[in-house]
């Protein structure tokens, strides 16, 4: 018997799941079953659980997928490593964020609209897609608290906020610029509150860069200034 290959595993898991998005263009994600998957990608109910053990598994693998394409070539870890100034690196990061929050609701609101429903309903189910999403926050909050320690070290950020509550800020933030990108109509409503209207605040890509700014005012030594 031939060995199996990484490159065959992942192309066979990457057939599932594009059988999957086409059912899921087609009936509410709620109602796709592995049954509709097999029939979609002709491979054997038996070959199917032996990469997902359940549809939210592959739900899962879709918004998965697609975050990892969206962030290919574009390695975050490079800009906090650059050695730019602590503004610099702060905006375009937090920048490179959004913009890729923007391509992953643009290309897949619907679906994700439809998770957010089972997880209101039957929160155990989705429980993975909470679980990923957490532990991307939580890489990001790392990256950028290492990059907060080393520039209070060195002098270009300053130390008089805690450290714990402005990554408190961060977090908190880009969960509510999820929820805003998720549902624009109801973000709209609430820019015009505070009397932001325009089109550049609607975009999660926008929304990062008046977070940054923030940050980079609390944080950040001024270059004159810098030891």
């Amino acid at each position: 018997m031939p060995r199996v290959t990484e490159e065959y595993f992942t192309n066979k898991k990457r057939t599932i799941v594009d059988a999957a998005i086409r059912v899921c263009r087609l009936k509410p994600a709620y109602s796709v079953t592995m049954r509709d998957v097999v029939r979609e990608c002709g491979i054997s109910q038996g070959g199917i659980y032996y990469y997902f053990s359940n549809i939210d598994e592959i739900l899962v693998e879709i918004i998965d997928q697609a975050y990892k394409e969206l962030q290919r070539g574009n390695e975050i870890d490079s800009i906090f490593e650059s050695g730019r100034p602590p503004d610099e690196i702060i905006m375009e990061s937090f920048m490179l964020i959004g913009r890729t929050m923007d391509g992953l609701f643009n290309q897949y609101r619907s679906l994700i609209h439809e998770i957010i429903a089972i997880q209101l309903n039957e929160p155990t189910r989705m429980a993975a897609v909470t679980s990923k999403s957490n532990d991307d926050m939580l890489a990001f909050l790392g990256k950028v608290s290492l990059f907060i320690e080393s520039r209070v070290a060195d002098g270009s950020c300053r130390g008089t906020i805690s450290k714990e509550y402005i990554l408190f800020l961060i977090a908190a933030t880009i969960t509510g610029i999820g929820k805003a990108v998720t549902f624009p109509d109801d973000a709209k409503q609430q820019l015009e509150l505070v009397g932001l209207t325009g089109n550049e605040y609607t975009t999660a890509e926008g929304m990062m860069k008046v977070l940054a700014e923030i940050v980079v005012q609390l944080i950040c030594v001024p270059h004159s200034h810098a030891s």
